[in-house]
């Protein structure tokens, strides 16, 4: 039990983000199928998976209901934070 317990928070590895004005923002990731619960990893749910799913889905017709301007500006925002992130070496 301590084995699989010791495995899942391994499985957590640390992230840093930029967003386009610079800012760094750590973050622990856990492996596909799992989330992050206090400084563990733990598997998802069936439930929380279709519930995600679901959502997924509304935010696809949400985005594209904004228009071709939006995709281009954060397509731009992406673009400037990946320049930022080649700036600290990440």
């Amino acid at each position: 039990m301590s084995d699989e317990l010791e495995e899942l928070t391994e499985a957590a590895r640390r992230v840093v983000r930029v967003d386009s004005k610079g800012r760094k923002t750590k973050k622990l990731k856990c492996r596909k199928g799992y989330k992050l619960k206090g400084k563990s990893c733990v598997p998802i749910t069936g439930s929380e998976k279709a519930s995600k799913r679901k959502a997924t889905k509304k935010a696809i017709r949400t985005r594209r209901a904004s228009g071709s301007g939006a995709k281009k500006r954060s397509t731009r925002k992406r673009l400037k934070a990946m320049r930022k992130r080649k700036s600290y070496n990440l």
